[in-house]
């Protein structure tokens, strides 16, 4: 069962509405502590298994939340160039392999110890 929690940060607690329990309102000083007593709330008066209880938390807090998304879209961007880099990195190690270089030159153009263009070309 996937519910979900619209939680906006006022006055030092988090305030959070459950539409699917009648708009229930809660206030908590952390919002793990929110989303445990939330899925207790729907297990009881569901009769569903706890762990059956999918939380979907929506958050307000002004001025910070766009923040936080751009900062994530950065890192998810990060990670796609990080493993781009890789795959060129191997590319690379393949083709000096290609040219008859060996792991130790390999090593010394590319600034990484000889062991690690082994597991490059390992993983190519």
């Amino acid at each position: 069962m996937e519910v979900t929690a619209e939680c906006e940060r006022k006055a030092g607690q988090w305030w959070v509405k459950v539409p699917a329990l009648g708009d229930l309102m809660i206030s908590s000083r952390r919002l793990d502590l929110a989303a445990e007593q939330i899925k207790d709330m729907i297990s009881e008066k569901e009769g569903v298994e706890r762990c059956d209880v999918i939380l979907k938390v929506e958050t307000t807090i002004p001025g910070i939340m766009c923040d936080l998304e751009a900062a994530q879209e950065k890192m998810r961007e990060s990670l796609r160039l990080q493993e781009q880099a890789s795959k060129e990195v191997r590319d690379v190690v393949a083709r000096l392999r290609t040219e008859g270089l060996s792991m130790r030159d390999i090593g010394v153009l590319l600034k990484i110890s000889p062991q690690r263009v082994a597991q490059l070309t390992e993983s190519i």
